[in-house]
């Protein structure tokens, strides 16, 4: 199994947009003979989510050609959005890089009442193959650029302002989790990068807190991840003895519990915050009073949560869900043994949004 998979931009891919800071902007203005200040003008744009040059109104004609031809600005093209009942929307993009053109990657928007999270892909299909994930049953096709992960929040923040979440749902980007198609920490250089654009005070300045990485358990990756950008960590838990976790979660079988263990003690966290431990709950696999004990054995209560999760289904899938009165159980011993564990809400069910559900076309069909 291979760890890192990292794409290197191809000569003839252009700079994307959406991967620029506003001092290269600037310098690229200068370059260019352009005022400084058009920098800003073109990043106050993007950062809105505008990436097409020819809605950026107050930028000259003759500048908004010369970024259409000099940069890749539309690196995604929405190529189908579709919405739940319960206001969860999906969106299929297609890549434009000429490496990866015409692949296809998931994003979906999850509407609160205070908050509106987007969860994005960082690989297209994924380099595990975790045999609950539907994601995983598509193979690996690469990995995404750091302004390819940008380009689905921005491309979802121009939907918003296009068509605004309606009733009391939330309809602004508040945050970000790493958690679509991908193990996001087998594409360092990518997620690397996308976070420093996603916290940029010149872009999107969101928040360390407001951003979580969620990954199956690499735990060099993890460290550095610590060390460079801590941000929110998530780990693909799942069970908590490496017999039925190698199975579950095959990265085990190289980074086993016990140095998973190691590495979450180490992770860096703010006062007050706390790592989350996913647990899909599988019928007859990982929902044993075994488990339980393993749990018990495995958590730092201090320091972590578990987040329970439906199984959701997908074709052909071997596993079914734990029953929902069951679950409630099983979080009920965790709490009993002095484990925080809550039960996620299942969203977007219906439009295959839901957790492990994703899953694009290989290609788009013309």
């Amino acid at each position: 199994m291979t760890e890192t998979m990292v794409t290197k931009p191809a000569s003839q891919d252009l700079v994307q947009l959406s991967a620029l800071t506003l001092p290269a902007l600037q310098h690229l203005m200068e370059a260019w003979g352009q005022p400084k200040f058009r920098a800003k003008q073109v990043l106050d744009w993007r950062n809105k989510g505008i990436l097409d040059p020819v809605e950026m109104k107050n930028i000259p004609e003759a500048l908004r050609d010369r970024l259409s031809s000099s940069l890749m600005c539309q690196p995604l093209r929405l190529v189908r959005r579709e919405c739940s009942r319960d206001g969860t929307r999906k969106y299929v993009f297609a890549l434009n890089r000429p490496r990866l053109a015409g692949k296809m990657v998931e994003a979906v928007f999850i509407p609160e009442e205070k908050r509106g999270t987007v969860c994005i892909s960082s690989q297209v299909g994924c380099v595990l193959d975790c045999p609950f994930c539907h994601t995983g049953t598509q193979g690996f096709e690469g990995n995404l650029s750091p302004g390819e992960i940008v380009a689905q929040v921005l491309m979802i923040k121009a939907d918003l302002l296009h068509e605004p979440m309606t009733g009391d749902l939330h309809d602004g980007v508040t945050h970000i989790v790493y958690m679509g198609m991908g193990e996001p920490m087998a594409n360092e250089e990518g997620v690397h990068g996308s976070l420093a654009l996603l916290m940029d005070e010149d872009g999107l300045k969101l928040s360390r807190r407001r951003i979580t990485v969620s990954t199956s358990g690499l735990i060099p990756q993890i460290d550095r991840l610590g060390q460079v950008h801590p941000v929110n960590l998530a780990i693909s838990l799942h069970a908590a003895m490496d017999d039925k976790r190698n199975v579950l979660v095959p990265i085990n079988r190289k980074y086993p519990l016990t140095q998973l263990r190691h590495c979450l003690d180490n992770y860096p966290l703010p006062t007050q915050r706390h790592i989350t431990l996913e647990y899909v709950l599988l019928d007859g696999v990982n929902d044993q009073p075994e488990d339980i004990a393993a749990l018990r054995r495995f958590v730092n209560p201090e320091r972590e949560r578990i987040n329970l999760i439906q199984f959701n289904p997908y074709p052909g899938s071997p596993y079914r869900g734990t029953p929902k009165e069951h679950m409630s159980k099983f979080a009920q011993d965790l709490i009993s043994k002095g484990i925080r564990a809550t039960l996620r809400r299942s969203r977007g069910q219906d439009i295959m949004a839901a957790c492990g559900q994703l899953k694009a076309e290989t290609r788009e069909v013309s």
